[in-house]
């Protein structure tokens, strides 16, 4: 069987992550995305590319998957999921036309909104180790993993989608917030430091050891 495929799933979160990059590791993800979709092409990594797409990848393996199901006809006969089985087929609605039109835009909803959800909601790319690690594991990591844990969902993709720039930002570790302080103060809703910040920053820690 041809393992190339002509089209694949580009998913918002997936642009979002990458929002603050610079353009050359922009490029270097979009190209690791395509090839990996598109050709299942191993791309070799350093750095932030290499962290992010370590974040993507298990979503890329699930669409992957179902994209090797369809070549292979999709549900085996008889499973309830292939809509050619006979039992399924032999299945009447009970209830009127109309009813039955609502029933099929909810199922095609739930299903949009699957998709969608795979994106961000992955336990993957949302694990505290994976944070961790994106993060520098910087402080205390016992008390981060409960911190982490306790965060809403939402805030949780906030916080993976501004990781990776603020990271870029703050290169010196010893000017990064503790990650326990990163979720305290929910500094994904603040502007990145700059590099005057960061000097400034630098320039008071040494004032403090004089």
């Amino acid at each position: 069987m041809d393992n190339s495929r002509d089209t694949f799933i580009f998913y918002r979160s997936f642009k979002e992550s990458m929002d603050d990059l610079s353009d050359a590791d922009k490029l270097i993800m979009y190209e690791a995305i395509s090839d990996y979709s598109l050709d299942l092409k191993e791309p070799e990594l350093t750095g932030f590319p290499k962290a992010l797409f370590k974040l993507i990848r298990p979503i890329l393996d699930a669409n992957i998957q179902r994209w090797r199901n369809g070549c292979k006809g999709g549900a085996p006969k008889g499973n309830k999921n292939n809509r050619f089985s006979k039992s399924t087929t032999e299945v009447q609605p009970k209830t009127n036309q109309s009813t039955t039109k609502v029933q099929a835009n909810k199922d095609k909803d739930k299903n949009i909104n699957n998709n969608i959800g795979e994106s961000t909601d992955s336990p993957t790319a949302l694990s505290f180790e994976n944070i961790w690690s994106l993060y520098g594991k910087k402080g205390n990591k016992k008390t981060s993993e409960k911190k982490w844990t306790k965060l809403s969902v939402s805030n949780q993709k906030k916080a993976f989608a501004y990781i990776p720039a603020y990271v870029k930002s703050t290169p010196d570790k010893q000017y990064r917030k503790n990650f326990e302080t990163f979720l305290n103060q929910e500094c994904w809703n603040d502007e990145l430091p700059g590099n005057k910040q960061v000097n400034d920053q630098s320039h008071e820690t040494e004032r403090n050891y004089l």
